[in-house]
């Protein structure tokens, strides 16, 4: 009893130090039914309303009445409300402020779409073979549109974005106007897939390798009757990812803006995914988890749209960058110029050994999408790290040449003997060059020189629990007999120096010969640095990073926000890589446009004149919060620019 409860305290400790270096917002979403929440008085209008709104009222009414027993009744009414409010909502136009009777004919075309969508998802999980497509079909409503790679009526569940609450974001990201947004999902595998339905699906898209098991989206849906052949109504799903103007024009009407809601779809894919329970498990169990590595997505490759890649930190997961992925693939600019992806990695790996596997993800993604070589927006991709994260991002800018190995072995490496996977693992941890599609590189909170918790108790705690893989034991065991056992450097030989966690100390040799490597002087890197306010710059820091150790000269940008080590989280460092974005597009543009136009494109500037200057964000910039700064002795240019 006694080495359990001292086991189950170690593990405690280790977890609550973890969740500190690591960080990532809790996310918490709940369903609960539109229709069970509303009442009959609620859709009710008034007196004057017109004769289409005060018949759609009526319509929807009378399905909700219907909506328990006869599910498919009610399908049919809330199918002829929506058709009844919809010329109403066609007059009132793309009006963003529209008048009483557009915005009360735009109500009730929405919750009649709700609705029919809800009772049709009631029958599909109640009734054996009945999908939500085929509930509709069956009262005369078809479905049309695409949604990623798939067809419409293939995603398993359409639910109206209102059936979810969510909390831990920020920001709501979406936009109102005409329709019903929704949140899709579909289980992968699924048998949909196999299905040979006219190109619904194509299932040679490399995307679907890199969508997550379960697949969540955001849509709009909107109602329009049925045209020559068709059934009385089609459902049409709109992507505001393939398009994010999100503008609908039915039957030659002016277009209209659609509403849509970003945030649900990203909150149920985050949440749903348990993602924050895989990456604690996955700094612990690295073997277990490894199978999981690799480049994730909730959106298909999309060809000329720059791909933007998301590195998490210790212990943590790709939930990790939930408000920077709602808030910045939430931006429709954003999303007509960029792609968001996500690397997921077991970080109780060895730094190297991690770092080996997001550059042979990097590499093979392009072999999967664009192995011809047509797509330049491959080539300028933009890598985002945060804390440990941050280190492995550097490793892709960075030629190793023989230094690491020359921190690791006197000896050739033609000496080592090893088992082939352990020996390849070994050599692409060792010696690399940069990644060629990597264009720009965004460091969070990242410990360029170690963290003091990496050599405090909690963290020497942390390395016992961790289970490093037996090819890291096979590896440490082959360079000590290579080096003739007790010559091999203290980090190689000692289970606990091989992990992770060990490496971020502030003394750790295999983290000194990293920061000695030299990164590609044409890629510019940008620095976020979040500080607690316990202590004055340059001496504080974010409470895991000092500000020395995530400070880097030679940085286009540096940029100090009032946080703890979770600084990815907060606004001013999600607004700062919004900055960045579009500093990169525009150089990206302007490139391609000189080239098509014949001429040699703009000098790229990939390091700045003299020191990296220092911004603060607002809360550190007022004097009554800001530590006081010294200038006398600093070892760095801290201005302030406002």
């Amino acid at each position: 009893m006694m080495r359990r409860g001292r086991g189950a305290w170690l593990l405690l400790a280790a977890c609550a130090w973890a969740a500190s270096a690591g960080g990532c917002a809790s996310i918490v979403v709940h369903q609960k039914s539109v229709i069970g929440r509303e009442t009959h008085d609620v859709v009710a209008t008034s007196a004057n309303a017109p004769a289409r709104n005060v018949r759609a009222h009526a319509l929807i009414r009378t399905g909700m009445e219907l909506d328990r027993k006869h599910a498919r009744w009610a399908v049919g009414y809330f199918r002829d409300a929506a058709l009844e409010a919809l010329p109403v909502v066609a007059e009132g136009g793309d009006a963003v402020d529209p008048s009483p009777v557009h915005a009360d004919a735009r109500d009730a075309y929405r919750r009649a779409i709700e609705y029919m969508l809800l009772s049709a998802d009631r029958r599909s999980k109640s009734e054996k073979g009945v999908s939500w497509a085929e509930a509709l079909r069956q009262s005369g409503v078809g479905v049309s549109g695409r949604v990623g790679i798939h067809d419409a009526a293939l995603w398993q569940e359409v639910l109206p974005s209102r059936e979810f609450e969510v909390k831990g974001f920020r920001k709501a990201m979406g936009r109102g106007g005409i329709g019903a947004p929704v949140v899709i999902r579909m289980a992968r595998p699924v048998e949909a897939r196999d299905r040979t339905i006219e190109g619904a699906v194509d299932v040679t898209d490399p995307s679907e390798r890199h969508f997550p098991a379960q697949l969540f989206r955001s849509a709009s849906a909107v109602l329009r009757p049925g045209r020559a052949g068709e059934p009385p109504a089609v459902l049409e799903l709109h992507d505001p990812v393939a398009d994010p103007d999100m503008l609908w024009a039915p039957d030659g009407r002016p277009p209209m803006p659609m509403a849509y809601d970003m945030t649900i779809g990203v909150a149920r894919q985050f949440h749903e995914g348990n993602l924050d329970l895989v990456g604690r498990l996955g700094v612990l169990y690295p073997s277990e988890y490894d199978g999981r590595t690799g480049i994730f997505m909730m959106d298909p490759y999309q060809p000329g749209k720059i791909p933007v890649v998301f590195v998490h930190g210790l212990m943590s997961s790709p939930s990790g960058w939930a408000d920077a992925i709602n808030e910045l693939r939430g931006d429709p600019e954003l999303r007509k110029r960029y792609q968001f992806w996500m690397f997921f990695y077991s970080t109780g790996n060895p730094i190297l050994t991690s770092a080996a596997r997001l550059r042979s993800s990097l590499v093979s993604i392009r072999d999967d999408f664009d192995p011809g070589f047509d797509d330049p927006a491959l080539d300028h991709m933009v890598l985002v790290g945060h804390s440990m994260g941050g280190l492995l991002s550097r490793l892709m800018v960075t030629d190793s040449r023989d230094e690491l190995w020359k921190a690791a072995s006197n000896k050739s490496p033609d000496q080592i003997v090893l088992a082939d996977e352990p020996k390849r693992m070994l050599m692409d941890s060792m010696f690399f060059a940069p990644v060629p599609t990597v264009d720009r590189v965004v460091f969070v909170a990242t410990p360029h020189h170690g963290s003091p918790m990496g050599d405090a108790w909690v963290g020497r705690i942390a390395s016992r629990l961790i289970r490093v893989p037996k090819e890291v034991v096979d590896i440490q065991g082959a360079l000590a007999k290579l080096n003739g056992g007790d010559d091999v450097g203290w980090d190689f030989r000692n289970r606990r120096y091989a992990t992770s966690v060990a490496q971020l100390g502030l003394s750790n040799p295999v983290l000194q010969a990293i920061s000695k490597l030299q990164m590609r002087e044409d890629i510019p890197f940008h620095s976020i640095i979040g500080h607690d306010g316990r202590e004055p710059l340059p001496e504080g820091g974010d409470g895991v990073v000092p500000y020395m150790s995530a400070h880097l000269d030679g940085a286009m940008s540096e940029l100090v926000v009032s946080s703890g080590h979770s600084a990815q989280e907060v606004e001013p460092a999600i607004v700062e890589m919004h900055r960045i974005l579009d500093l990169h597009y525009e150089e990206y543009a302007d490139r391609r446009a000189a080239l098509a136009a014949g001429e040699d494109p703009p000098t790229r500037v990939a390091r700045p004149e003299g020191r990296t200057p220092l911004r603060m964000d607002d809360a550190l910039s007022d004097p009554r919060v800001r530590p006081p700064i010294a200038r006398d002795d600093a070892p760095l240019d801290l201005r302030i620019i406002r």
